[in-house]
């Protein structure tokens, strides 16, 4: 774009800054003497108000200017000593053994991963019990001791996939700030994944798959207790020492699995793994961090490499980045909602960023289940245009009168995807993408439909947000496929509204009392 060049650049982002604070005081004195009923919504404060409409320029910035802010170097390590609530450490890339689907890409090389670990000091990690004469050094022995199961967080921060971080000086570390503060989660792992200034897709789903499945492996032990002997069918074990046993790694695949198919050998061998995990995991994101964990939440799924998680929580998640070119750049379509949030449709930057997104894929793998699982593309190819339809304007408004059941009765799923037309100069790389409609059976494998097998899953959303429809499509496919949903509603909430500082706190903390409750019930 011309701003996003010098000299323009700065000249463009000087005078959008000046004259947006010269805005405050006419924004507060206008909406003071206006009547209640004809600001953008009735209950806004005039500190909303101006709050959403400074916002709202300053996005505009960075989408025309090309402006990134709150991002650090993902290859650079954090001295601890300079955290005060959390801890840095690296992940190892993804086992190559589990590097498979949409993940391998040999444009797209694995890479270490920085997290940031909420608490800085391990709640996993305590000293001996006071209570009894043995020292518990494993963590996981702690745990049984208590009686308690770990529930343990993976958060993918937001920011469009090219803002933000996941440092505990970032905005959106307010969400797992107050998970911990509350005590709802055990621990949560911020990862610091990749944003498209140092690699497209799919390296956001790299780093967070690292992360999943070292989570995996560290909260995993072999069902046998200290008084058990040898058992030949189960590697690693041993009369003295019962060690951990690693499910997940090729060469400790029982022998006896070793003469089934191999499918079935991969199945049964998931299927220990999760029967032997010492924790349950929740995948949390906002924005495009919902994306990312509803793109990570199908990978596990479809590769069934790696136990499920057992619930995702998504607070405002992008789910339909195609909306800027369904079909051709050109093909812009606006979002509801433009006067009421903060989030801006910049027809040729929003195009520009989700082809940078793509990076060597084809522009049609915009239209993936991975990258845009609740465009009307993709509902129409798993459950055809009649369900499509029904759920194209859906509202949160609409969901609490219309029974959920009948979100499940409207059509009749296919049992396996509708295989949709390629394009005619589709080409070769493209029937060949595994992240094409162009052969959806790949993307949703074994006849699966587009949400089976999903976690629960909880939806925070507001109703005066430019995501209401997508998200609201996204959850009348979850339901339609059999996924427990709860849905908090914001009224009158803006787009990812538990990052707005200034926001309503009666709001806030009754948002965090349904997600608190919803996170409650895995207790």
């Amino acid at each position: 774009m011309p701003f996003a060049r010098q000299p323009l650049k700065a000249i463009y982002v000087a005078q959008r800054l000046i004259t947006t604070l010269l805005m405050i005081p006419f924004w507060v004195l206008y909406y003071a003497l206006l009547p209640r009923r004809y600001r953008p919504r009735p209950s806004w404060s005039l500190k909303q108000i101006v709050t959403v409409n400074f916002t709202r320029r300053i996005y505009k910035v960075t989408e025309v200017a090309g402006v990134t802010w709150g991002t650090r170097n993902p290859e650079a390590a954090c001295d601890n000593r300079t955290l005060q609530e959390t801890r840095f450490e690296w992940i190892d890339p993804l086992p190559v053994e589990l590097c498979t689907g949409i993940i391998a890409d040999k444009h797209v090389p694995h890479k270490r991963v920085g997290v940031f670990v909420w608490p800085k000091h391990d709640p996993e990690a305590r000293g001996p019990s006071k209570s009894s004469d043995v020292a518990l050094n494993d963590p996981l022995d702690i745990e049984a001791a208590a009686g308690e199961v770990p529930l343990i967080g993976i958060f993918l921060h937001g920011g469009g996939y090219c803002h933000m971080s996941a440092h505990e000086k970032a905005g959106t570390s307010k969400i797992p700030r107050r998970l911990i503060r509350d005590n709802t989660l055990t621990k949560v792992y911020g990862v610091e994944y990749r944003l498209l200034q140092h690699a497209p897709f799919p390296a956001a789903v790299q780093d967070a798959a690292a992360v999943y499945a070292h989570i995996v492996r560290q909260h995993q032990r072999h069902p046998l207790d200290s008084t058990s002997d040898t058992d030949p069918q189960i590697p690693g074990t041993k009369s003295e020492d019962p060690t951990e046993w690693d499910f997940l790694s090729p060469n400790d695949i029982p022998e006896a699995m070793r003469h089934d198919e191999e499918n079935t050998k991969i199945k049964k061998h998931v299927t220990q793994a999760a029967q032997t995990m010492q924790c349950k995991i929740i995948l949390i994101g906002d924005s495009a961090g919902g994306n990312l964990v509803l793109a990570l939440a199908r990978w596990i799924r479809d590769e069934g490499v790696l136990p499920l998680p057992d619930g995702l929580l998504l607070l405002s998640p992008s789910c339909d980045p195609s909306h800027a070119f369904p079909e051709a750049p050109s093909s812009y379509i606006p979002r509801p909602h433009a006067s009421t949030d903060y989030l801006v449709d910049t027809p040729e930057p929003r195009a520009l960023l989700q082809r940078t997104f793509l990076g060597h894929n084809s522009i049609e793998t915009m239209h993936s289940p991975y990258v845009s699982p609740a465009s009307g593309r993709v509902l129409r190819a798993f459950y055809g245009d009649a369900f499509a339809e029904s759920v194209q304007f859906l509202t949160i408004r609409q969901m609490d009168t219309i029974a959920r059941e009948n979100l499940r009765t409207m059509v009749s799923a296919p049992a396996t995807p509708v295989p949709m037309t390629p394009m005619v100069d589709a080409g070769p790389e493209l029937e060949r993408s595994p992240t094409s409609l162009a052969r959806p059976i790949i993307a949703s494998p074994r006849g699966l439909s587009l949400f089976s097998d999903f976690p629960k899953t909880c939806v925070v959303l507001g109703d005066a947000e430019r995501l209401e429809r997508e998200v609201m499509r996204l959850v009348g496919a979850m339901e339609r496929d059999g996924v427990s949903v709860r849905t908090v509603w914001v009224e009158d909430g803006v787009h990812d509204v538990l990052q707005m500082g200034w926001w309503d706190k009666v709001v806030i903390n009754k948002v965090w009392e349904g997600i608190e409750g919803w996170l409650r019930d895995f207790n």
